[in-house]
């Protein structure tokens, strides 16, 4: 038995712990009521611990037609409908059916050469070196000035900070 037989079968008999206490007449479900959807409960803990989560799914659907009947001819009342209801769909989603996940491709392979292919595509934000050649160029009213001659600079030149 895999773990997820183990998690099915672990999860019905709570729905079913849940209505074990339907089996003494109470005021919120009649005897026959809990009696017939006790039975039910088990039945679909059997077939989901044997792994036959079809057979389980089809047997929920009965207990779901078993309370939709109750709900109508009045032997449950509104607050153990809506508990037993709330049972009845976490372990229908623990039944269904896991969707397969398809892993995430690989890199284009060339099947005649085995070569990995490179797709060139300009979208995205990536550094395409396709900026301009000398930075700050490229932002209006921020190009650096030129040097001239003469200016202050690092050096001894004239105007310079050097040691003169």
């Amino acid at each position: 038995m895999n773990a997820r037989a183990v998690a099915f079968a672990a999860a019905l008999m709570f729905a079913a712990g849940v209505l074990a206490g339907c089996t003494a007449p109470a005021p919120d479900i009649t005897g026959d009521t809990a009696t017939g959807m006790q039975t039910t409960v088990v039945s679909i803990a059997e077939s989901a611990a044997a792994g036959d989560a079809s057979g389980a799914l089809a047997k929920l659907d009965g207990l779901q037609q078993q309370l939709d009947a109750a709900i109508t001819d009045g032997s449950v009342s509104a607050q153990r409908a809506a508990a037993i209801q709330t049972r009845i769909d976490v372990v229908r989603a623990d039944l269904q059916p896991v969707p397969a996940v398809e892993p995430a491709p690989d890199p284009a392979v060339s099947e005649d050469t085995g070569e990995t292919s490179v797709t060139n595509d300009d979208s995205g934000t990536g550094n395409g070196n396709s900026g301009p050649d000398k930075p700050g160029t490229d932002k209006p009213g921020k190009e650096k000035p030129d040097k001239e001659e003469g200016g202050p600079g690092k050096g001894n030149e004239k105007g310079g900070k050097g040691n003169d």
